[in-house]
C-alpha cells in the first residue's frame, strides 16, 4: 500500500485504477496489468487465476484457489466491461 508499494502497485482507494488500466507490469512491456475489455490478457487475473509468470498475487495467500471463484468472476467482469474507475 502507499506510495512506497512494491513495482508502483499502490492499490489504496483512490490510487489502483491509475496504478491498473493499461499500465505495463513490470514483468515487460507487453505484459499489461489490466487491458479494458480484455479480461484473459490482463495480467491480473492470469495472477489471480493461476500466475503465468512470477509468484502468486497476494504472496502471504494460502494456495490456489486463494479466493473464490465469484469474486475473481466480479473482477473479470469489471475488466469485461471497460474497467471504468
Amino acid at each position: 500500500t502507499g506510495a512506497g508499494a512494491p513495482f508502483g502497485l499502490n492499490l489504496d482507494q483512490g490510487a489502483s485504477w491509475a496504478n491498473l488500466f493499461n499500465i505495463p507490469s513490470p514483468q515487460g512491456m507487453s505484459v499489461i496489468r489490466v487491458i479494458p475489455m480484455d479480461p484473459d490478457n490482463s495480467f491480473l487475473i492470469q495472477k489471480l487465476e493461476g500466475p503465468q509468470i512470477g509468484g502468486r498475487m497476494p504472496a502471504d495467500a494460502p494456495p490456489f484457489p486463494f479466493l473464490q471463484q465469484s469474486t475473481v468472476d466480479v473482477i473479470r467482469l469489471w475488466i469485461q466491461n471497460g474497467a471504468l474507475p
